[in-house]
């Protein structure tokens, strides 16, 4: 998983602790234990107003979301900006940090990753895998599966969208957290300063750990517009541990859009995961036999000096022999097969004009 996926993943988790309603009053006063703060007429007012969302979402056929994520700590500052386009059978995901741009996309039970995502996501051992593609054309690979249960793929099931998941999957997180170092306060509601007739539901949670010295708090604003559908989600987070603060802003808007159509990759540009991971293997299984390859090429070179010739076929033959290492001739040459995990490559060792040369064949 690269950077840019990992703090997505970190983004998402965020706004699922917030759109779950599971974060704590705007006022400071009064506060409650978590298992109170359930318990709390606003809690269970916020819990409505999401649930009636999560609806009206669903119902819809488009929704499309923008959003932001912005980090910073001991003057080191992160950025991420993306969209999510999603209709009940895709999802579209695009994400932008320190000026680099990636795209993963689901069309009717398949995932599509471009490139370099894919080589990071299926675990490619050789970062030359994009340079030998058979097809200068192929752009995305595609998998028929998630590739590992903590993938961020698992995002773009347009179920997690629609449905729900997307909101109890950060009641899962938060759950999962000490939530009794946390208090929490009251809920409140107020027209929202922009568009007087959403209404706006700020949260507010904070923890202080006596023993390790660290500190949360976490605010939120989710605004629900005049046809009760969540429009925007906005988090401040501030984390202080031994000395140093780590702050977080994180916006989120949503908007329905029942004339979204999402188109899947041109067959010609995508490649299957199953070729890909096969045509990584066959790099390594090249590469294996480099060093033989190398032990060929030093005692030809040799016999070549000592017969004051120029470096031939023969020479190249006649020391894989000495070396009893096994291959088979070709034009100009030698080629020597091995294996990686069932697949075969073959590395070619030829002289032409004396000149030695050693590829991929």
């Amino acid at each position: 998983m690269n950077q840019t996926s990992k703090k997505l993943s970190v983004l998402l988790t965020a706004l699922t602790i917030s759109l779950s309603g599971l974060t704590a009053a705007q006022a400071a006063e009064p506060t409650y234990s978590y298992s109170q703060y359930i318990e709390t007429q606003g809690y269970k007012n916020l819990q409505a107003a999401a649930a009636a969302s999560t609806a009206k979402i669903s119902a819809a056929s488009g929704v499309n979301m923008e959003f932001n994520i912005k980090t910073s700590s001991a003057g080191q500052v992160s950025n991420i900006t993306g969209t999510i386009k999603a209709t009940h059978t895709a999802v579209l995901r695009s994400s932008t940090m320190e000026g680099l741009t990636s795209t993963a996309s689901f069309f009717d039970g398949s995932y599509f990753l471009e490139l370099k995502e894919a080589a990071t996501e299926l675990g490619a051992n050789n970062s030359s895998i994009v340079k030998r593609l058979p097809s200068s054309a192929i752009k995305y690979v595609k998998l028929g599966k998630l590739p590992n249960e903590g993938s961020t793929l698992s995002d773009l099931n347009p179920n997690y969208i629609f449905n729900g998941e997307f909101n109890s999957s950060l009641t899962s997180s938060i759950l999962n957290m000490d939530t009794t170092s946390f208090t929490f306060g009251d809920v409140t509601t107020s027209p929202n300063d922009l568009v007087p007739t959403s209404t706006d539901y700020k949260n507010k949670m904070t923890m202080t750990d006596a023993q390790t010295g660290m500190s949360a708090d976490v605010q939120s604003t989710q605004t629900f517009n005049a046809e009760g559908v969540l429009t925007d989600t906005s988090i401040n987070e501030t984390i202080s541990f031994l000395g140093m603060a780590i702050l977080a802003e994180i916006k989120l808007t949503q908007t329905i859009d029942n004339t979204l159509v999402l188109t899947a990759p041109e067959t010609a540009t995508v490649m299957t995961s199953a070729n890909f991971i096969a045509l990584d293997k066959q790099i390594s299984a090249e590469a294996s036999q480099k060093p033989n390859a190398n032990k060929i090429l030093a005692k030809a070179k040799t016999l070549a000096k000592s017969g004051k010739k120029a470096l031939s076929a023969s020479h190249l033959l006649d020391a894989a022999k000495a070396l009893k290492i096994k291959v088979k001739p070709v034009p100009n040459g030698i080629k020597l097969a091995g294996t990686y995990k069932g697949v075969t490559g073959n590395l070619c060792v030829t002289a032409v004009k004396g000149a030695a040369i050693t590829k991929n064949c």
